[in-house]
């Protein structure tokens, strides 16, 4: 040890006046320091257990809320415009692609191509 800290060592615990006056002021430091650690953790515990809460109610609350109704209106001014086409238009469509329409017995109509390739580029299955 260097000669500075064994003279203060030796100043600090020389008599017994000064050595119960050092370990009262160390055990006071040290009692401060517990007692702001466990308010530090107690406090950031509490943080914690509002935010977890927060976060739960809110998840709740979007959960439970009512949908207002939409308006009709509203709905078919949003909903894209959208045109039928005629037979002949949708075979347009194909200009030098072997392509057919076939009538279904339940109405519906089918696009069919004659080359596989052709179907796999122009159709998109969902």
């Amino acid at each position: 040890m260097k000669p500075e800290k064994e003279q203060l060592l030796h100043d600090l615990l020389a008599g017994d006046g000064r050595r119960e006056a050092t370990l009262l002021a160390a055990t006071n430091i040290l009692r401060r320091r517990r007692h702001w650690r466990r308010a530090r953790q107690t406090f950031l515990l509490l943080l914690l257990l509002v935010a977890a809460t927060t976060l739960l109610v809110e998840t709740n609350n979007r959960r439970h809320a009512p949908v207002p109704p939409a308006r009709p209106e509203a709905q078919l001014a949003a909903a894209p415009r959208t045109q039928e086409l005629t037979d002949d238009q949708l075979l347009a469509l194909f200009p030098n692609i072997p392509v057919g329409l076939a009538t279904l017995p339940n109405g519906k109509k089918l696009l069919l191509f004659l080359q596989p390739a052709d179907a796999a580029k122009y159709v998109t299955r969902l």
